[in-house]
């Protein structure tokens, strides 16, 4: 029997947060925040760079809900694939490489991360308030698939659907499911 009873095959990452709104709350507020608030990096970049940094973590359930959410904003279907597999060769600009290569290393060598590596991305052409947000992205995701995978939440095509759907249409500040 598995400790957490009360998930299945169809359980997302809503189930947890809803399950426990006055702890959870606050987290769905700062994720609206650094997902949806106006900033220097466009939303469908922020869904791809969520994607990216759940799939540099393996997080099956998080890579599927923001893939399919970065493409229903207009991501090619095959980019993160292109960029997980071959980031050099993605077909990606420049900003976007120096943002992806900086999540890449801050998700796996976060100790390692310098001075040049944060230059490099505004050197790219990116503002510096992107690096800031791009940061806050990295930080956000890297919680949630800890937070997912704890409770053993993997989901699959239907719910990633399902979840990309309402992230759509209302943000994350979703009504609980």
């Amino acid at each position: 029997m598995p400790v957490f009873s009360e998930f299945d095959e169809g359980s997302s990452i809503g189930d947890i947060l809803f399950s426990n709104i006055e702890r959870f709350g606050p987290l769905l507020k700062l994720a609206e925040n650094i997902m949806r608030s106006d900033g220097p990096i466009p939303v469908p970049d922020r869904e791809l760079i969520a994607a990216y940094v759940s799939g540099l973590n393996a997080c099956k359930f998080c890579q599927g809900v923001h893939k399919v959410t970065a493409q229903q904003f207009g991501v090619p279907i095959d980019l993160l694939g292109d960029v997980l597999a071959e980031r050099d060769n993605a077909d990606i600009d420049r900003k976007q490489r120096a943002l992806l290569n900086f999540a890449r290393k801050l998700t796996l060598e976060p100790s390692k991360v310098t001075e040049q590596d944060r230059a490099l991305v505004v050197d790219a052409g990116n503002d510096p308030d992107a690096l800031k947000d791009l940061i806050a992205i990295v930080s956000l995701f890297s919680f949630f698939n800890r937070l997912v995978d704890g409770h053993g939440i993997e989901g699959g095509p239907i719910v990633f659907d399902r979840d990309a759907g309402m992230l759509r249409t209302y943000g994350y500040m979703a009504p609980a499911q």
